[in-house]
């Protein structure tokens, strides 16, 4: 069985607003992330500095404990955290990621002993859609007391596997638009667009690329 954590400790600097809690088909999109991976997982926690937005949820609060607003610190409390060798890491901002393909995720990983299993999407590294596994903890703990936060880094000093980028988007809901995460107003005010549009059954605006 599988871990699954949501990362809510962003700043949410260019949003203006904590973008976690903006609503995204009838909740907060931290809730909505949330909710996919508890039926995925099972169980599942948010990570983050601070519980008091989300006190009136049944979901547990892992707090990082870092001044510094870096993934890696949520990272490294979800996996310290964890009473399971195998966590699913979820970034509270990637709404269209589907439960399809956190689920084809797991799976994948469950036939690779590596510290972390990481899609390839958009050209990049996924690591806040990733499985991660405790094994990763004692050594990306020491690259953050070493001062370096970059996941990518980590992943690359870790021999993660990464799962080629056309792999990845012939997974069940991998397509490169399943890892859009919404930074903006702007993005977010497309992603709301495109959920109207939905619901009309007609076609949407895209998000903007980044």
């Amino acid at each position: 069985m599988a871990y699954g954590f949501v990362l809510v400790g962003g700043q949410s600097s260019r949003m203006g607003r904590d973008k976690t809690l903006l609503p995204y088909r009838g909740q907060p999109m931290a809730l909505h992330q949330a909710e996919k991976l508890a039926v995925v997982c099972g169980h599942v926690a948010f990570v983050g500095k601070d519980p008091t937005a989300f006190a009136g949820t049944a979901v547990p609060y892992v707090i990082d404990g870092a001044p510094e607003a870096a993934a890696a610190f949520g990272v490294a409390a979800a996996l310290a955290f964890s009473p399971e060798e195998t966590n699913l890491v979820l970034a509270a901002d990637v709404p269209r990621c589907p439960e399809a393909f956190l689920a084809a995720l797991l799976e994948v990983a469950e036939a690779i002993h590596a510290p972390a299993v990481v899609p390839v999407s958009g050209g990049r590294p996924q690591p806040l859609c990733a499985v991660w596994r405790r094994s990763a903890l004692a050594p990306l703990r020491a690259r953050l007391d070493a001062g370096d936060y970059s996941l990518v880094g980590a992943l690359r000093a870790f021999h993660a596997v990464l799962i080629p980028e056309e792999v990845t988007a012939a997974m069940p809901g991998g397509a490169p638009a399943s890892f859009f995460n919404v930074n903006t107003p702007e993005e977010y005010e497309a992603l709301q667009s495109e959920n109207r549009a939905d619901d009309r059954g007609g076609a949407a605006p895209q998000p903007p690329r980044r």
